[in-house]
């Protein structure tokens, strides 16, 4: 119910919404971390990231396996989906489709290839600069059967 709140709170925060400067700076900054994090290029995704991010980059790290990244091989795949302002101009949530990535299933066990997923990512601006504020690892959202 809470999430439902926060989408409808949300689309209509967009619909009012004429647009700010640097929307395509927030997507191009979400998006190129992403292709960072799911190709497991954790150290160019953290310069798309803010530096409290960095606990969580270094925690994917350490939990990636040289297999890991065989299988994934830098296939993977993002395309920036749609986003939406939140309160202010310093603050986006971006939704990112990611294809052909790595998915841990539990620590010390292999991951498995991913086919597609949806994220949400946050995007704040800091000092001028879009950058990914990670508050823990990506985790896919479900898809609505609306």
């Amino acid at each position: 119910m809470r999430l439902f709140l926060f989408l409808l709170t949300a689309v209509i925060v967009v619909s009012c919404n004429t647009g700010f400067d640097g929307d395509n700076e927030a997507l191009d900054t979400a998006t190129d971390w992403a292709e960072a994090y799911f190709n497991c290029d954790f150290k160019d995704a953290a310069t798309y990231a803010t530096a409290e991010s960095g606990k969580w980059l270094r925690f994917a790290a350490s939990n990636t396996t040289e297999e890991d990244l065989k299988l994934v091989n830098g296939g993977a795949t993002v395309s920036a989906a749609d986003y939406f302002t939140i309160a202010n101009d310093t603050l986006r949530v971006v939704t990112l489709t990611v294809r052909d990535f790595l998915k841990a299933t539990a620590v010390g066990a292999p991951a498995e290839l991913q086919q597609e997923g949806r994220f949400l990512v946050t995007v704040v601006k800091r000092d001028g600069e879009w950058k990914v504020r990670m508050e823990g690892l990506p985790r896919s959202e479900k898809q609505s059967r609306d």
